[in-house]
Parts: structure tokens; sequence; C-alpha cells
């Protein structure tokens, strides 16, 4: 308790001393890539938009990629906003907001996604814990232990989500797929063909408007696959080419920017790199944390989490790059 009053005293100290804009003239050097996931309100996001309009130069992937070729300079307090997934929210919560503010953007599309082929795979394990109709549960994970669950509350049955999800995560991606098909009969909850709407994705038509009005699109995979659990060459070209094609396809213009899923250094191998220059891509992203200077692997760009909800000392120490 003691604890965390102290730190909230000294990070409102921090921003009322002008912290924010020492950390922010400090890294001016370094481009800020912003991640983002999904929008339920667009006022706190336009509150966090005009912040950026006011005090960074937001700049695309496309001007990221040129840079780091060796071409045009960004300017100082360089910034590019990335959104994973391409959950419909953007279209109908976020896209107008960036218009609005003229601010580029990147989102990154799963396109079985987006063909409704599938609904991301986190989702349908949130969804399968939350109508659970018990009250605990046990659950194998992976053959080789087990673990038991309360869920006696919504707060629970989301820990308990958010348990098995992150296991998951860490197995072969065969046996994550047969855990996944399992799953619901073990949880006793029929999980819908499609996407309820809280997890809806865009639709297509909805796609090539964004791309049409200042966003760009990239690839996400097909299938949402954490890439260093995936078996084969061929599999993981499928992944990370042929997203890229079905994007094309769809929007009829180059896709070339990719987001590695999950992101984090253990999500993905040299192998996967490899695969995602080979399909000619300009630029690629992780998840993780840090700024960007001329001499970054445009192939694993760092890049600084952030949601709308966030408080807004904290965005604007984010934004700033204060401790990534």
């Amino acid at each position: 308790m003691v604890g965390s009053l102290l730190k909230s005293v000294m990070k409102t100290a921090f921003d009322k001393g002008g912290g924010v804009e020492v950390a922010r003239w400090m890294n001016r050097k370094g481009l800020r890539i912003l991640m983002y996931h999904r929008f339920s309100d667009p006022v706190p996001l336009a509150r966090q938009l005009r912040h950026l309009r006011e005090h960074y130069s937001p700049v695309s992937m496309a001007q990221v990629s040129a840079w780091l070729s060796g071409g045009a300079p960004l300017p100082e307090n360089a910034l590019a906003v990335t959104v994973d997934d391409g959950y419909r929210d953007f279209y109908q919560v976020a896209y107008p907001v960036f218009r609005d503010y003229g601010i580029p953007a990147t989102v990154y599309v799963v396109s079985d996604f987006l063909d409704r082929r599938l609904w991301l795979w986190v989702d349908q394990v949130r969804h399968a814990f939350l109508h659970a109709p018990e009250q605990s549960f046990v659950l194998e994970l992976g053959g080789t232990s087990t673990r038991s669950f309360e869920l006696a509350s919504a707060e629970s049955r989301r820990r308990a989500a958010r348990a098995v999800t992150e296991a998951a995560k860490k197995l072969p991606n065969a046996q994550r797929l047969e855990f996944l098909e399992r799953l619901p009969g073990a949880l006793h909850v029929d999980l819908p063909a499609e996407a309820p709407a809280e997890y809806e994705p865009m639709r297509w038509e909805e796609a090539r408007e964004v791309a049409s009005g200042g966003i760009e699109l990239g690839a996400h995979t097909r299938t949402h696959p954490i890439l260093s659990s995936v078996a084969s060459t061929e599999a993981l070209v499928d992944e990370i080419a042929g997203s890229k094609r079905r994007i094309e396809e769809q929007l009829g213009r180059p896709v070339d920017h990719f987001c590695y899923p999950n992101g984090s250094t253990q999500d993905f191998t040299d192998a996967a790199v490899a695969a995602v220059k080979a399909a000619d891509y300009r630029t690629s992203v992780t998840t993780e944390p840090g700024l960007n200077f001329p001499s970054a692997d445009r192939f694993r760009l760092l890049r600084i989490g952030v949601e709308p909800a966030l408080e807004d000392g904290y965005f604007h120490r984010c934004a700033a790059g204060f401790g990534v």
C-alpha cells in the first residue's frame, strides 16, 4: 500500500516536473513504434492521438522502410502507429479517429480471420472459459501435467483463460491445435463457428476502404500460430507468404509489412525471418520493447505496447520512450 502510494507520487512528480519532455528530447533521434490491439471507445483514443499530433511527427511504415533502406531521414520524434490482428473494432471505432487526426497507421491482419475461416484462438479460449457451466475445472496441458482452475467468478475465469493461453503458446503447433479441438468438449461449451460480435474481424470491403483512406494493411500470418512452434518450412512459408498473397488479392495493392504473432524473441526463429525476407516484405515488427535507430534490423523492429484505456500520464511516458 505504502509502496504503491510512493510510486504514484513519484510518477506525478515526474510528469509535473517535466520528466516526459526531458525523455522525449533525449529520445528525439529514435523511432517509436506504438502497438495497439483493441478499441471500444473513440474518446480516449482521440485524446491520445491529439497528444501524438501535438508532440510527435507521425510517420508511416512505408517511410520507416525507406529510412532503414538508406532513404530520406525521419524527422525528430518520429512515431509510427501499428495495430495487430484486424478486429472489426478498428474499422468501427478507431479508423474515423485516425482519419480525423490525419495520423497514419499500419494494421497487421490475420488473413484467414478476415476470410472468416477461423476466429483467433486466444479468443476461443477466453470465450470457452467465460461460458463454461462448471465452477471448477481440471485440465491436462500438453500431456505432461494437470492444472486446477476455480471458475467461481468472471475474473477467475479470465485468469484461467490467460493461464491456459500462455501454456498453449509453449506447445508445438500441432499439439496446440489438438488442445484447442479438445478444450470446448472438456469445458462442455459449444463454440460458435464464426467469431461472436466482440471478437469479429474486419470485412474485406472494410479493409479495402481503410486501405484507400491512408491506412497501410500488413500481414500477421494466415492463422496466428507461434512461428517458432511451426514444424515444417512449408508450413512456415504458407503462414508468412500465404497471408501476403491473400491480402494482396483482396486489396489489389502490395503488402510490404509483416508482424510476428506474439512477437517476443522466443516466438519466432531465424527461419521465420528468412521466410519474411524471401516473401519480399520490407519490414517486420516484434513485440520486444524499445526505440529504433538507423542501425536497427528492419526485420526485427521494436515496439511499445499501448491501449486506449491507459492512464494519460502512463501513455505520455510510453510515447516519450521513458523506461523502454
